[in-house]
């Protein structure tokens, strides 16, 4: 019987319950060497990385022993669930290194951005000295099948094949991504607060802007200095939380807030308080300080339990912006991060911020310029189209809600209510057509026609817009 052993880390919410579980059960069913499931959910991690309480060091023993890791989770807005991430913040805290050793990972979703979250599992396991062998995709759940269920389950005998390969052969991968100095990994590293210019706008607006931040401002200089800045150059009420001294706990994966028609989340904390607060104000910032290349646990538990937002958009008719913090080279990555879910809960999301690629003063230059453009947006309810990332999800969401809706009833209702489902669709009038241009000169005229219709009403919006704002003074040269 061969020595070497594969350890799968489950760190779904849902536990025994969860669809990638249950996926990497069938992957296990197809390798060479002893395996082992362990429960990362059930250990009960706390939020300081540098603490080392038991049932966190009975994990890295296992890892220790074990030949490769599959880690095993479903997507939680974007990322692995917080309670993953825990682990995560701890092993790269306190100096882990597990070169030699090789991983895989096995996720479930409804494919929405799992490249992204598979890549950036790839990235932190490379910066643990894994080398990083493939990965699994799923589509679906084990109660209801998956979608492509013989592809899936292909994909999960390939994965199975590649990691007794590697073993077998003591081949690991060579790194996609160069090592990155640990300071930016870590969750106890913090941005370099700066100098806010003393000047005080004026607060004439009647609006107010909702900062939110993960990190206790008093131990996060970088994200301190942030908030101050918005404070002063913001002509609106300001208002900021600090998660780590709010009690909002991890999603448990319970679908409740999806399943129930009122949308509620089922924990008694204070989450709901601030879920409300967030359809109350006018805007919204997000202020992530950067690890591993996403953002601190304490604002990544928030987003997490934001589920029901990232299905149902109800932030419509707000417009916000993201900053990422403390985390040097990583910070686009964090900051691609929070815009995509601050778009996807429905805000128009004006810019996203990072602090170290520019030096202090540009930085604090363009953070006082976005500030105001924010001010502008809220005054003037600036229109700005959707991007491809927000369509896509948004529709995926939608298609998903249409073939489930008998039990994501709050979904269903929310996309009923906001006639989600409705599609515009020319039907006949475009079989009218393709008849009326099979002759020449008719579809001559018919383009014409239509031309001076968009010219006429694009005249007309513009004539609008002057009665309030004017041209610019520039001249074609």
């Amino acid at each position: 019987m061969t020595t070497k052993k594969v350890l799968f880390l489950c760190g779904s919410p849902r536990r025994g319950r969860s669809a990638s579980l249950c996926t990497a059960k069938y992957l296990a069913r197809f390798l060479d060497y002893d395996y082992e499931f362990v429960d990362v959910t059930k250990a009960r991690l706390s939020t300081v990385p540098s603490e080392s309480e038991p049932s966190f060091l009975a994990i890295v023993e296992k890892i220790e022993e074990a030949d490769a890791i599959v880690w095993t989770f479903g997507a939680w807005v974007l990322f692995v669930p917080v309670q993953m991430q825990y682990l995560l913040d701890k092993l790269i805290a306190q100096g882990y290194d597990f070169s030699g050793k090789i991983a895989a990972a096995v996720l479930t979703s409804v494919r929405v951005h799992d490249d992204f979250i598979l890549d950036r599992m790839r990235f932190v396991n490379e910066q643990l000295g894994l080398g990083y062998v493939g990965d699994v995709s799923a589509k679906g759940n084990p109660f209801f099948g998956y979608e492509d269920e013989e592809v899936t389950e292909d994909s999960c005998r390939i994965l199975a094949g590649q990691i007794n390969r590697s073993l077998q052969d003591g081949y690991v991968p060579a790194r996609h991504y160069p090592p990155v100095e640990r300071k930016y990994l870590s969750p106890m590293h913090r941005g370099p607060g700066f100098i806010v210019d003393d000047t005080v706008v004026m607060k004439t607006g009647d609006k107010t802007i909702l900062v939110i931040t993960g990190n206790r401002l008093s131990e996060d200089p970088a994200n301190a200095s942030v908030i101050e800045s918005i404070r002063h150059y913001s002509r609106n009420s300001v208002e900021v939380i600090e998660l780590q001294d709010r009690q909002v706990g991890p999603c448990v994966g319970c679908y409740l807030c999806d399943f129930h028609e009122d949308g509620v989340c089922v924990l008694k904390d204070e989450y709901e308080t601030i879920k409300q607060r967030l359809h109350q104000v006018d805007g919204i910032v997000l202020v992530g300080t950067c690890v591993s290349g996403m953002v601190d646990c304490h604002l990544k538990a928030f987003l997490d339990r934001c589920w029901g937002i990232t299905h149902r958009p109800s932030l419509k008719d707000k417009y916000g912006f993201v900053v990422a913090t403390g985390g040097g080279p990583l910070e686009p990555q964090a900051a691609w991060y929070l815009l995509n879910i601050l778009s996807k809960y429905g805000p128009r999301c004006l810019a996203a911020l990072t602090q170290s690629a520019a030096d202090v003063s540009h930085f604090t230059a363009t953070l006082r310029r976005t500030v105001e453009d924010l001010d502008r947006a809220l005054d003037e309810k600036w229109q700005i189209a959707d991007r491809f990332s927000t369509r896509g999800v948004t529709l995926t969401f939608r298609d998903l809600v249409a073939t489930s809706g008998m039990m994501l009833r709050a979904d269903y209702r929310f996309y009923k209510e906001h006639r989600m489902f409705d599609c515009s669709s020319p039907g006949g009038v475009n079989v009218l057509r393709r008849l009326l241009f099979k002759n020449k000169k008719l579809e001559q005229w018919l383009i014409a026609a239509r031309q001076k219709q968009v010219v006429k009403a694009r005249d007309e919006r513009l004539d609008a817009y002057l009665q309030r704002g004017r041209l610019g003074k520039g001249q074609e040269i």
